[in-house]
């Protein structure tokens, strides 16, 4: 199902049947949710947060979503299928210790810890999709690096 079939789906459980009416929900244009339903654009990530948090769908996963049709096909089979589960809600069973995070503070920086903790409150699906994204996004550095320039990013080094 793509986001403009997920989103048309959530209007109609609110009851919301007219552009006028759900856009002004929504927080957006009505020529944008037009653009969006009929034309598929695929609007921000912040503005597809904003449709889903306001419309009670799962965000991470319309983002994700949206990231999937943009990719050309050769790359689509990098992805998972999101799933329509429910985020983890209960509280983490085994947070970081005060000792685990003045190692870690050693050895990493603030914002890889938080990715850490981040990365232990998930579920398992999601751990799965979050290690098949690193690994798609390293096999396209590794394969923009070895098309010849060297330098990992895909560009031509500047002289």
């Amino acid at each position: 199902m793509n986001i403009s079939d997920t989103i048309k789906d959530a209007l109609e459980k609110k009851g919301l049947r007219s552009l006028k009416d759900a856009s002004g929900v929504l927080g957006i244009s009505p020529e944008l949710l037009r653009v969006i339903l009929s034309k598929g654009h695929l609007p921000k990530d912040k503005t597809l947060g904003m449709i889903a948090n306001k419309l009670g769908i799962n965000a991470p996963l319309l983002i994700l979503s949206a990231h999937q049709e943009k990719v050309p096909t050769e790359v689509k089979s990098f992805f998972l299928e999101p799933s329509s589960s429910k985020t983890l809600t209960v509280k983490r069973k085994f947070p970081l210790s005060h000792e685990q995070c003045e190692y870690l503070e050693k050895i990493l920086t603030p914002a890889e810890i938080q990715l850490i903790r981040k990365f232990r409150q998930v579920s398992d699906e999601t751990k799965t999709q979050i290690i098949g994204y690193v690994d798609f996004m390293f096999a396209t550095k590794r394969v923009h690096k070895n098309n010849g320039n060297g330098n990992g990013n895909g560009k031509s080094p500047s002289p």
